[in-house]
């Protein structure tokens, strides 16, 4: 299999991702069928489900194509953790900033806001199973193809460190089925650089175990402000991504990148016994570094249309960030001294316990004036207690005529535009548990919605 996969590494490579979405879909199946205690518990107790089955899919793929041995790169590891030296800084300096931003915001009894420990206990686990399932897919694999295809050479190395930056940002699309299509955006065209610098830390330790500590102590630090308290969600914090930080990512992983993969190291990595266990080079019993190891022209045009490739994607992502962010964005003279203030047209909660005894269909209806025209966004939070019940939520204006609509499931969290006139509005509320199997019901739902515009 691997012999053969080599010879097409970006064909196979879609594929990988291919199997990673229908991994990840049977993972969303299993909660489907999952009891109501893993909807009722946050966005990090069902990612525990799904990457537990994500997971095992990843650590087949690695066997299927041939490169079961990584599993025992133990060597290096220190190494590779004075490589990836950046991604622990930022790491680290990301969740302190987060925690102190969000204990202000919550005021002095935020401590009493904090998440059951428990839950704690389950956001590290899906984290460390985030690093080992996207690792196993994109660097046991996908590093791995690129590698055995190009890396004859330094412009070999470079070709096989951007192609396998471009697929595992094209993997990270899947958040599009969860959080709005620019924060998603902005997170792959972030995620082209990063890949790259994880992969160019991958090629220099010859240790998978370090990439899979360092995304999930990214990822761990990264969301730990939302892990803490009860409304922690992944959805969430990509949806607030900016278009600034697809330029304030990714200009420092892509220096990353260019510094390990100098020349000097890429001569010391080709030279000397490779990260996959090449036979190096030697001479009379010793060792043969070249100061020097020529490009052949085959690498340089692979390393060139890698280079084009990341580029025009890049930019593109980058556009349509900045398009999805102005199109949900008012920059009126009323909306900016809005967000200055922080003040909301409107916010309202909705919570209560539903029985299997109870109607299916229900609501409530909430009044509210809007003071001036202008462009809106309306947040909300919705965890209707199962995953196949739903809360339709719609804003009415005082002729009758609906000018927002929209249906969340299960449990999510969504800001959307809205373009609302001076005037007054309903704001209808409907939950729906007709498509709830009653039969594994055996205890009351609680369900809670809350809605803020702004």
């Amino acid at each position: 299999m691997r012999k053969s996969a080599v010879k097409h590494p970006i064909l196979l490579s879609v594929i990988v991702v291919f199997v990673f979405f229908v991994a990840n879909f049977l993972g969303s199946m299993l909660l489907v069928y999952s009891p109501p205690f893993f909807w009722r518990n946050g966005d990090f107790l069902q990612q525990l489900v799904a990457e537990s089955v994500m997971c095992l899919f990843g650590i087949a793929l690695v066997g299927i194509f041939g490169y079961g041995k990584i599993w025992n790169q133990t060597e290096g590891f220190g190494k590779g953790l004075l490589c990836g030296g950046y991604i622990i800084v930022v790491s680290v300096y990301s969740a302190v900033g987060g925690l102190v931003l969000e204990a202000s915001e919550r005021g002095p009894d935020f401590a009493a806001q904090l998440a059951p420990l428990w839950k704690f206990i389950v956001f590290a686990i899906s984290m460390f199973l985030i690093g080992l399932t996207e690792e196993s897919f994109f660097r046991g694999v996908v590093a791995n193809l690129f590698w055995d295809k190009h890396a004859k050479d330094p412009a070999g190395v470079w070709a096989a460190t951007i192609y396998s930056g471009l697929v595992f940002a094209l993997m990270h699309g899947i958040n599009l089925l969860s959080a709005d299509i620019g924060g998603v955006l902005v997170q792959m065209a972030a995620i082209i650089t990063m890949g790259m610098a994880l992969t160019a830390i991958y090629y220099r330790s010859k240790n998978i175990w370090v990439v899979i500590f360092l995304h999930a102590f990214l990822d761990f630090c990264g969301l730990l402000p939302s892990a803490l308290f009860e409304n922690g969600s992944i959805s969430t914090q990509i949806s607030s991504y900016s278009p600034v930080v697809a330029i304030t990512s990714s200009i420092p992983y892509l220096i990353v990148t260019l510094v390990l993969l100098r020349k000097k190291k890429l001569v010391q990595m080709l030279a000397g016994e490779n990260a996959f266990g090449a036979i190096p080079s030697a001479a009379n019993g010793q060792l043969v570094i070249s100061a020097d190891i020529p490009s052949s022209e085959s690498s340089k045009k692979s390393r060139r249309r890698a280079i084009i490739a990341a580029v025009v994607i890049w930019l593109g992502l980058f556009a349509g960030s900045v398009y999805f962010y102005l199109e949900s964005y008012d920059f009126s003279v009323s909306k900016i001294l809005t967000d200055v203030t922080g003040s909301e047209v409107f916010s309202t909660e909705n919570s209560g316990i539903w029985n299997r005894d109870d109607d299916a269909t229900f609501g409530s209806a909430f009044n509210f004036t809007v003071g001036a025209d202008g462009n809106y966004q309306i947040s909300c939070n919705v965890d209707t207690g199962l995953p196949n019940a739903y809360a339709f939520i719609q804003i009415v204006n005082a002729d009758g005529e609906a000018v927002f609509e929209e249906n969340y499931g299960g449990f999510c969290s969504e800001t959307s535009p809205v373009e609302l006139e001076q005037g007054d509005y309903t704001l209808n509320i409907v939950y729906n548990y007709a498509e709830v199997d009653l039969r594994r019901i055996t205890d009351d739902v609680d369900y809670s919605v809350s809605v803020s515009i702004r």
